[in-house]
């Protein structure tokens, strides 16, 4: 099959992307890389079984059961081909992409759709974009930037807990590499803390994206997570056409049948309103900074 015009959501870590993933995953047009292929990277004739997510009969605990297939973003599927594809430590650029891999990995992609009978491909990173990495690979992919609320994403971070963005940016477990100079003066300005160190990993998150999209801009397309729960079928109307993908009777009925929960308070349950303020002030100077930095 012919891999054409893959869509990529990217943004940073806990922006909604999962949420937004699996609804776009339900559309009958659509193939992607499920659980299966997390384990088993090499079983393509796995991706069957992904069918099975959208059938409009069985529920949603279903599912989420931990052995169903279901959307993912299958970092181990992409690192068995592209060694190197999952380091944390800076952006990955085109250079990055290992030339014997490219021909392998469009291989692995098209069986994968050939199981599942589709005819568009649906990738989801986040953190590091890779966009430009992506585009080597798939030179005609369409980029979905999805963004959202700078308290929101914060909060959610912190309470997630499974991969380290509040560690002191002088420690050693801190992950993420060189912290622009800025930004370390405004947390130590702004008094450190695990806050602050999230914001700071969320915001190279968002200059690295807004990079790539520079050099992408006809391949990209920009929406608001809040307006997404707020409007999906005014929010994804046009995302679909951008796409390339009709907006059918099935897609509508999964759409008009899911329970948009609006999260835009919900940082009030683990933050004070101090630290949302604090939140916000780092955001609003670091890009009074870079408006300064591209002024001069």
């Amino acid at each position: 099959m012919k891999i054409e015009k893959p869509i990529i959501i990217v943004g940073t870590g806990r922006c909604g992307s999962t949420m937004m993933h699996r609804l776009l995953a339900r559309h009958e047009d659509v193939g992607w890389l499920s659980t299966f292929n997390e384990v088993l990277p090499t079983f393509a004739w796995l991706s069957v079984f992904s069918n099975l997510y959208r059938l409009p009969w069985l529920g949603r605990k279903i599912k989420h059961l931990p052995f169903f297939p279901k959307p993912f973003e299958a970092y181990r599927f992409w690192e068995h081909y592209l060694p190197g594809f999952s380091r944390r430590d800076r952006p990955l650029t085109a250079e990055d992409v290992p030339a014997e891999g490219i021909a392998p990995v469009r291989r692995a992609v098209e069986q994968l759709l050939k199981f599942q009978n589709k005819d568009h491909f649906l990738i989801k990173v986040t953190g590091w974009s890779r966009m430009a990495y992506f585009d080597r690979i798939f030179s005609d992919a369409l980029f979905v930037f999805l963004k959202r609320e700078h308290r929101s994403v914060v909060s959610s971070w912190v309470q997630a807990g499974w991969l380290d963005v509040t560690s002191g940016l002088d420690e050693g477990s801190w992950q993420w590499g060189e912290v622009p100079a800025d930004y370390r003066q405004l947390w130590e300005e702004l008094g450190r803390g695990p806050l602050l160190s999230a914001a700071v990993k969320i915001q190279m998150d968002l200059d690295d994206i807004e990079r790539n999209v520079t050099q992408f801009p006809e391949r990209s397309y920009e929406l608001q997570y809040e307006e997404l729960i707020m409007q999906p079928e005014q929010t994804l109307r046009p995302l679909l056409a951008f796409c390339g993908l009709d907006w059918t009777p099935q897609f509508e009925r999964v759409v008009k049948g899911m329970a948009f929960y609006n999260p835009v308070n919900k940082w009030r349950k683990y933050l004070s309103e101090e630290e949302g303020d604090l939140i916000l002030e780092f955001f609003e100077r670091a890009k009074e900074q870079k408006q300064v930095a591209v002024y001069f």
